[in-house]
This record gives C-alpha cells, sequence and structure tokens, in this order.
C-alpha cells in the first residue's frame, strides 16, 4: 500500500499549544494579550515569559547550550519520509534559528513534526501514536519548545541552505535520559507503507533527489 500523507499546517502558538511552545514575535492581536515590558532605555519591547523551559530529573543535572549546523533533508517527489521519533524525557528542548529571514521563502523553512504518546491497554512502554503525528511548517522567524517527553522528529530543513540552531535542554550524563528513539515501521492497522509528510512546492525545490 501506498503510504500515508501527512499535511503540512501553520506554525502557531495556538496549533502547537499541545506539544509544546512557538517563540516569535507575537502578532498586533496576540500582543495584547502577552506580558510587555519596555527595555534597554525605551528601545526596545521585552516578552516574558515566551516560552515554558523545564526539567523534571531526579539525578543531578545541567542546562546545556548547543548549536545544530543542519543540512537541507532530502525530498523525493516532494515528500519527506519519516522513519524515526525521538524523546527527552526528563527536558523541554528548544530550537532557535539564527540569522534567517522571518519572511516565508524557501531558504528558511523547517518542519516541526510531533505526536502524542500511545495508550491503551495491555501498553508497557511508551511510544508515539503515529496514527495522530502532525506536521508543522516554521519559518526563520520562529522558534520552538517541545514539551518535557514529547515525541517529535530529529530537525528537518528544507529549502536551499544549512540552517544553525541554538538548541537548549537539561542534561544528567545518561543518554537514555536525555533522549530517547523510536523507529517507524510500517502499519499492519491502517495497511500503510510508512509515513510522509507533504512539503509544499515552494520549499525544498533545491534539495530534491
Amino acid at each position: 500500500m501506498p503510504p500515508r500523507v501527512i499535511k503540512l499546517e501553520p506554525l502557531s502558538s495556538k496549533t502547537f499549544n499541545d506539544f509544546g511552545s512557538v517563540i516569535e514575535v507575537p502578532s498586533s492581536a496576540d500582543a495584547t494579550t502577552m506580558k510587555s515590558t519596555t527595555a534597554n532605555q525605551s528601545t526596545a519591547t521585552k516578552y516574558s515569559p515566551i516560552s515554558v523551559l523545564a526539567q523534571t530529573y531526579t539525578t543531578p543535572n545541567a542546562p546545556r547550550l548547543s548549536l545544530f549546523d543542519c543540512s537541507p533533508r532530502k525530498l523525493s517527489g516532494g515528500l519527506f519520509p519519516l522513519h524515526i521519533m525521538e524523546r527527552h524525557p526528563f527536558t523541554t528542548q528548544t530550537f532557535l534559528p539564527l540569522g534567517l529571514s522571518s519572511a516565508n521563502d524557501p531558504d528558511t523553512a523547517y518542519l516541526v513534526i510531533v505526536a502524542p504518546p500511545k495508550k491503551g491497554a495491555g501498553i508497557t512502554e511508551e511510544t508515539p501514536d503515529m496514527s495522530r503525528v502532525r506536521a508543522f511548517l516554521a519559518n526563520g522567524g520562529q522558534g520552538v519548545t517541545y514539551g518535557v517527553g514529547v515525541w517529535h522528529s530529529p530537525m528537518v530543513v528544507v529549502g536551499k541552505n544549512r540552517v544553525q540552531f541554538a538548541v537548549l535542554q537539561w542534561v544528567n550524563g545518561v543518554s537514555r535520559d536525555e533522549c530517547t528513539e523510536c523507529e517507524i515501521v510500517s502499519s499492519e492497522a491502517d495497511e500503510s507503507d510508512g509515513l510522509v509528510v507533504e512539503v509544499p512546492s515552494a520549499f525544498g525545490l533545491y534539495s530534491r533527489l
């Protein structure tokens, strides 16, 4: 059977609320509901807080700021095949793109792919519920924080250029505590041969196979 196709949604605080936080300059409509103050001798507007940052380790830990230098992903026919999901069981993880335009253009886009945990009788190990996977299109003016334990794909950059991200999470030195992965396999339940995310033709043109 053909793979199940996931359609992209616009990324916004409202659409992403169940999975974490979107970090961006608020629109004029949203600005009235966000807490803001003037800063830098009244030359800036400070919005705070803009994202939930948290950790639930029971072992010694520390925040770590890293830099991810990400290459554009290869697309086949405008489709991105989804092979793996990951989560950080005890910490949020924040991605902030660096030096990008906030415009919706082919050179500044990345995908945010998430899924809730699978629940039900007999389930003893937490895995993502891929029947409820969602995919969002983020532009260069948007950062994202995944909530504690939220299943998500590794970073997926689409477009022409590499993109650098500042990444913040808490670590305790134990690999499985810091990140667990789940391989996505074909599902007999829905008779589909895997999952793919459909990327608009305006994105990923330069990195297709």
